[in-house]
């Protein structure tokens, strides 16, 4: 009599488990087949680029809108206290205490309200050189970064503050900001005196050198293609009194910039944010310094000491160092007068 034909069973290794073992019975019909061993390595870099930045996507957040909070201490009065810019331990850690997050972003570049999204996959950086330079494109390249520009006092270093750029304004992570694509400034009015415009102009400054200090290097260059700039005021300002012609100035400081393909201002009076956005362009041609007159006036350092003359200029705190006015007319954008209630030289 011929033998009974046996059917053949494949086992997967997850079907497999300690708490309910395989068991075989004595049946000669039934023959179960488990797939043999993977004894060779997955070779990762065998992929093409392109399938390996789709498994860099599964770990590292894209197309967000990342953030860096500085945690703020503040007075029994309720005032904040001075932002201080700490150092290192002694095992190299940054002692300044960020906290970062994530959110998705829609079409216009604004973040989505209750969205966080996170994934710990910054471990790829610790595979290789290779698989780290890719991740990086994927994480800096693909991602929008909010820095914040406030009007506070920092301590030690105020103007030029390393806190403009978070957590990596220090040295050994400047490197890491010309592999940003598109940035958003967040330029907040925390005071409404002449020293939110002197700070404003310092930090905004020292972004700008920052950045052309990679844009000018031909090894090194910058890829910034996209930056978003708002001018707000901060929620213990009230509106009524807020006037965004006396700070807007400040943002002429990125006047300095050029060649950015995608430039949006916002916050500030409508034909500025166009003289600004055309000027970092590249287009409309430069802008003229404005000649300011000198005035002599007579000051002591004190009640004790002599009157010494000194030759100081007219230029008013909140007016401008560019001549706006020539660029604005010169490029067909509608200019408001009289003088848009600004200070002009030649104007009272």
């Amino acid at each position: 009599m011929a033998g009974r034909a046996r059917k053949n069973i494949s086992v997967l290794p997850e079907d497999i488990s300690e708490k309910a073992p395989l068991t075989m019975d004595n049946s000669a019909s039934t023959r179960i087949v488990l797939p043999p061993k993977w004894t060779v390595p997955f070779r990762f870099m065998d992929l093409p680029a392109e399938m390996r930045v789709s498994v860099y996507h599964m770990f590292l957040p894209h197309n967000c809108l990342v953030t860096f909070d500085c945690l703020t201490y503040w007075w029994p009065s309720g005032r904040p206290l001075p932002r201080k810019i700490e150092g290192f331990t002694t095992d190299g850690f940054d002692k300044t205490k960020w906290k970062v997050k994530v959110r998705k972003i829609n079409a216009s570049g604004d973040e989505k309200e209750g969205v966080l999204v996170w994934r710990g996959g910054t471990v790829l950086f610790l595979v290789n050189r290779f698989i780290s330079n890719e991740a990086r494109a994927v994480l800096y390249g693909t991602n929008t970064f909010k820095l914040d520009i406030d009007s506070l006092p920092h301590h030690p270093v105020s103007l030029s503050s390393p806190l403009v750029f978070g957590p990596l304004g220090l040295d050994h992570r400047l490197g890491l900001l010309r592999n940003l694509r598109s940035i958003t400034l967040d330029v907040e009015v925390n005071t409404m005196d002449h020293w939110t415009v002197t700070r404003h102009r310092a930090r905004l400054r020292h972004f700008v050198d920052v950045i052309k200090r990679h844009a000018d290097d031909a090894q090194q260059a910058s890829l910034l293609k996209t930056l978003r700039v708002r001018l707000n005021n901060d929620k213990s300002i009230h509106h009524e009194f807020y006037q965004p012609k006396k700070f807007m100035f400040a943002l002429e400081e990125l006047a300095a910039l050029r060649g950015i393909e995608h430039v949006v201002i916002t916050g500030v009076e409508e034909w500025f944010a166009q003289c600004l956005e055309r000027c970092i362009k590249g287009d409309g041609g430069d802008v003229r310094e404005l000649d300011w007159p000198l005035v002599e006036v007579k000051r002591k350092k004190d009640c004790y000491s002599k009157v010494k003359k000194a030759w100081v200029s007219t230029r008013k705190w909140d007016s401008p160092v560019l001549d706006w006015r020539e660029f604005a007319i010169s490029n067909g954008i509608q200019f408001p007068w009289p003088s848009a209630g600004i200070f002009w030289p030649g104007t009272t």
